[in-house]
């Protein structure tokens, strides 16, 4: 078996830099991290953390222009901040993603929102396409709307037909009370997920199994070969790419002929009889008809 070299690249999509979110997505590319060093013999695995919150990594709104639709670039119009230049050609380059996200009124950041929309991009190039993805937030308070901001990311994950590994639904994490300070006591100087013990297990969980499925999916590939680049999937499905090796998404003749001919058991039960009765009926005609003549005769 050839040894892989695997990439798992976490973000963070909090508005304040180097704080509970950014903490969480750190210790579970750690996870990730030492779970290679367990599998050494057939895989390496690299981790990089980006944290979104620093100044110099801003990322513009969408335009709503709509060239992600090109079929030849599947560009985007926005060619100059920090998405363009430097984390598309990051996600290009990862095997799996951590993405971390604090609870802002019982959902995803507005920052996390913008990185969504301008996603568009690289999901048409199949940047994110088949890649493992685990889903981590944060809010103040235990019922803080953590599941429902997990959702809304596992949705997006499953949507971008990433393959989304958490486990349970994802890491949420309590940055306030009882383990760190109040709302109007935080300063940006205590990480209360420190003390969340729950949290910390189920980042190490999250980030374990992207490793995981990443290294899998990559070893798959390398067995693959061609067969993987030529009739695989390579990108993300809108419904009118006809530029694939293998026209995926229609059925070939016949079995698309046998699908349509395909009944419930309540129809072919009264077809059945339909065709009983018509034969029964052909039956009596032709024997009264045979009795007709031997009346002539």
């Amino acid at each position: 078996m050839e040894k892989v070299r695997v990439k798992i690249l976490g973000l963070s999509f909090a508005h304040r830099e180097g704080m509970n979110t950014a903490w969480m997505v750190q210790y579970a590319l750690k996870a990730a991290k030492e779970f290679g060093g367990r599998i050494s013999r057939v895989a390496d695995i690299d981790t990089e953390f980006i944290d979104l919150a620093a100044k110099d990594k801003k990322i513009t709104p969408c335009l709503g222009c709509g060239h992600r639709w090109e079929m030849t670039e599947r560009g985007c119009v926005i060619k100059n901040d920090y998405m363009a230049k430097e984390l598309i050609p990051k996600l290009a380059e990862a095997d799996g993603f951590i993405w971390g996200v604090p609870t802002f009124t019982l959902t995803v950041t507005s920052k996390f929102k913008i990185f969504q929309e301008r996603a568009c991009a690289p999901l048409w190039k199949g940047y994110l396409t088949n890649k493992p993805c685990a889903a981590i937030t944060v809010a103040t308070l235990p019922l803080g709307g953590q599941e429902l901001c997990l959702a809304d990311l596992n949705r997006m994950i499953a949507g971008a037909e990433m393959v989304p590994v958490s486990w349970l639904v994802g890491a949420p994490g309590i940055s306030g009370p009882p383990y760190g300070p109040d709302p109007k006591d935080d300063d940006d100087t205590v990480i209360g997920v420190k003390k969340d013990k729950y949290a910390q297990w189920l980042s190490v969980v999250n980030g374990r199994r992207v490793a995981e499925f990443a290294v899998m999916l990559k070893l798959a590939k390398s067995e693959l070969g061609d067969v993987y680049s030529r009739d695989f999937v390579q990108l993300y499905h809108p419904h009118y790419v006809h530029d694939q090796p293998w026209d995926w998404h229609r059925l070939n003749k016949e079995d698309e002929a046998f699908m349509q001919r395909m009944e419930t058991p309540k129809a072919r039960k009264k077809r059945l009889a339909t065709a009983k009765n018509a034969n029964r009926k052909q039956r009596t005609k032709n024997e009264e008809g045979v009795n007709n003549e031997n009346s002539c005769n």
